[in-house]
């Protein structure tokens, strides 16, 4: 079984290249691995450190010129050039643990893509210096270890399910939970509905709206609980970025009229996902 990981970027070549060392180091046999870089018109040499990679994974290397954000056309981009049967997206800056193929693979039903976590923590936290170290000496299954310890660097979603409980939220809205850092599965499921919208030019919700059509569709979503990856620490969404998350919002509402999807033009996906009984 071949997998195309799929990587959108944008000027941010130190922290992709962190990700590409997480891929070498996979527990799978790596001549069944592409990775395909997708560059929405970096400026900061991505593409000459990219190919220092050659000699160690097949790698690719895909560019569009800078126009503005178009991750949901960069992910499409190398959706449309992938040779694997299975799709892995990360984001770039996502660091995945040795055996997160082999456990997407391992834990994966044809009828479903699989969600994926993705962990973080705050760029003040007292174990950036950790962090930095293991980083420098490719120690990342030690990373994750230490980080999954700590309940204040789990994804969101994942805290939400496990402490509170909601997965019935899930249940009956999966695609809130769809995003984009960290999800696998069959090529032919993404293209069967078009991939990403990429009338979606800011940041937020192409992920989600594509989950949404997926749902419709009849394709399911599973969340695999097994399935960790990390994101380097990062600046948090300025007000810019939550803003244009809340006008993506009405242009998903206005693209497919739902009563749920007016509901994400009034509530968080948090709020949401509370409510169900």
């Amino acid at each position: 079984m071949t997998v195309s990981i799929i990587i959108p970027t944008y000027n941010n070549k130190n922290d992709l290249e962190k990700t590409i060392h997480s891929i070498i180091n996979q527990s799978v046999d790596t001549s069944n691995i592409e990775v395909i870089i997708c560059d929405d018109g970096s400026s900061d040499g991505t593409k000459a450190m990219c190919l220092k990679f050659q000699n160690m994974i097949n790698i690719r290397y895909l560019y569009q010129e800078d126009q503005g954000f178009r991750a949901a056309k960069a992910r499409n981009m190398g959706l449309e050039a992938a040779q694997g049967e299975f799709i892995l997206f990360i984001d770039s800056g996502v660091l995945i643990k040795s055996d997160l193929i082999e456990t997407h693979l391992s834990n994966y039903d044809d009828a479903t893509i699989n969600i994926g976590f993705c962990h973080g923590f705050d760029e003040h936290s007292i174990m950036n210096n950790d962090f930095e170290s293991h980083i420098a000496m490719n120690q990342f299954d030690t990373l994750f270890m230490n980080l999954l310890n700590d309940e204040n660097n789990r994804d969101c979603r994942f805290k939400l399910l496990t402490h509170i409980g909601h997965f019935r939220g899930f249940e009956q809205y999966p695609w809130l939970f769809f995003w984009g850092g960290h999800l696998f599965g069959k090529k032919e499921h993404f293209l069967q509905v078009g991939g990403f919208d990429e009338k979606f030019t800011h940041w937020g919700g192409e992920d989600v709206e594509l989950g949404l059509r997926l749902h419709l569709s009849g394709i399911k979503m599973s969340l695999n609980l097994d399935a960790h990856a990390y994101h380097i620490p990062h600046k948090k969404a300025d007000t810019a970025s939550k803003e244009s998350t809340v006008n993506n919002c009405f242009y998903i509402h206005n693209k497919h009229q739902l009563d749920i999807t007016h509901t994400m033009t009034q509530k968080t996906w948090e709020e949401i996902v509370a409510e169900v009984d």
